[in-house]
């Protein structure tokens, strides 16, 4: 049976999610015909990476304070990369310039300039290159994207996607959470990226990517603080909420509201209106997939669902399609519906030449088109009026990290190739 040999750059809290999955992954071995291995680990924080190595029994030999020094390997396939924000775009490009392909957490990157940058080094050097978008590996949006294709929901017109939290801006209201989450020159933006890539990412996959027109948008932090309990030296610099209309050029109208916090009650609705029926998104997946969870936990939401709203022999019908109970019979039946149920499979399966670049999912395009209308609300915001795709692609900015302090030595990043 093939195993893949991961390589790990980033020792925080998303990598504990991610070899979670990867030991979830082995139970599954037998039904996909490969396994994953993670051999080595890179992080900056000494530390962490001491209490990791111990956590899943590494040797020291294979804990690296320099992710460069892990890159000099030969005996690694392919390189995980855990770290924040503005520094996906660097550490990626890196480990591709020194012939890995990779697979990055989500968001791709902090801005549509970064992204591109990313996919354009994978094209160049003919690297295989994925990003986590837990709710795309879902039956709730394999069903939705079927259904819209053959044409279920009439012409889809318009989306409506509100995601409403009081107060859970993260390493602030929720100090589990690293404070880079709203260091602005870390993360680069707030919720808008941070979820906004699960959910828009999902919309935009389920209608089959609708090219994007002009974006309307207003973004700002709106409620205030208390500095005592702001402890990143670089300050509170993210928004709280963000809020923008696209217009698409085949006609489809998209409505963006989030906030990590609120004067107002948490609450989610996800809708997408056709002109012979709409969808209800109940519960889209942005806490890494089922592998990504210890068994026989659920979701504080539930599972992803979805409801269809329309006609039925003449009646309006409303209908729970029941995409987790049916989801769980389709693997069942068929096993290899795994590549499409967990990010991470879905890229060793791609690696492996399993999946190719037509059946596997198309995530950093998806990724970077998110960011193009993510983008397109805070340009928005900053001249005053809505703007157009060119003058996004045009005016998109440059936000990764140019340099890291790695130990006792300031490394500045090479992003050429």
């Amino acid at each position: 049976m093939r195993e893949v040999r991961v390589g790990i750059i980033g020792a925080g809290m998303i990598s504990h999610r991610h070899m979670l999955i990867y030991s979830n992954i082995e139970r599954h071995a037998a039904q996909l015909g490969f396994k994953a291995k993670v051999v080595a680990c890179a992080e900056i924080n000494p530390d962490r990476l001491k209490k990791w190595g111990e956590q899943y029994g590494f040797e020291e030999k294979d804990l690296y304070t320099d992710f460069r020094k892990m890159l000099e390997r030969d005996d690694i396939d392919v390189i995980d990369v855990c770290v924040h924000n503005n520094l996906h775009t660097p550490i990626s490009i890196a480990a591709m310039k020194a012939g890995f392909d990779v697979y990055c957490e989500k968001p791709a990157a902090a801005s549509y300039h970064d992204a591109k940058l990313m996919i354009d080094c994978a094209e160049k050097l003919g690297r295989k290159f994925h990003v986590q978008i837990s709710s795309l590996m879902t039956p709730q949006t394999r069903v939705a994207r079927d259904m819209i294709a053959r044409g279920d929901l009439g012409t889809p017109y318009f989306v409506n996607l509100e995601m409403i939290t009081r107060r859970r801006r993260p390493g602030y209201d929720l100090p589990q959470f690293t404070t880079d989450f709203y260091s602005k020159r870390m993360a680069g933006h707030g919720p808008s990226i941070d979820l906004g890539v699960y959910v828009i990412g999902q919309i935009l996959h389920i209608l089959g990517m609708p090219e994007l027109q002009s974006v309307n948008g207003f973004a700002k932090r709106g409620v205030d603080i208390d500095e005592r309990l702001v402890t990143n030296p670089d300050g509170f610099g993210v928004e709280d909420i963000c809020h923008g209309f696209a217009k698409f050029e085949n006609g489809l109208g998209f409505h963006y509201l989030t906030t990590s916090a609120a004067n107002y009650k948490d609450y989610s609705m996800t809708y997408i209106l056709g002109s012979k029926g709409g969808l209800e998104i109940i519960a889209a997946d942005t806490v890494g997939g089922k592998l990504a969870r210890r068994e026989g936990v659920r979701p504080f939401f539930g599972e992803p669902e979805l409801k269809f709203y329309g006609d039925l022999n003449g009646r309006n019908v409303e209908i729970d399609l029941k995409c987790d109970e049916n989801g769980n019979v389709e693997q069942r039946l068929d096993p290899s519906m795994l590549m499409y149920n967990d990010n991470q499979v879905m890229f060793l399966a791609y690696w492996l030449g399993i999946l190719d670049e037509e059946s596997r999912y198309n995530t950093p395009e998806i990724a970077a088109q998110q960011l193009l209308f993510t983008d397109g609300i805070f340009l928005s915001q900053e001249l005053g009026r809505a703007v157009t795709v060119d003058e996004i692609k045009a005016m998109s900015p440059a936000l990764f990290l140019t340099e890291q302090q790695i130990g006792s030595e300031l490394v500045k990043f090479d992003i050429s190739f």
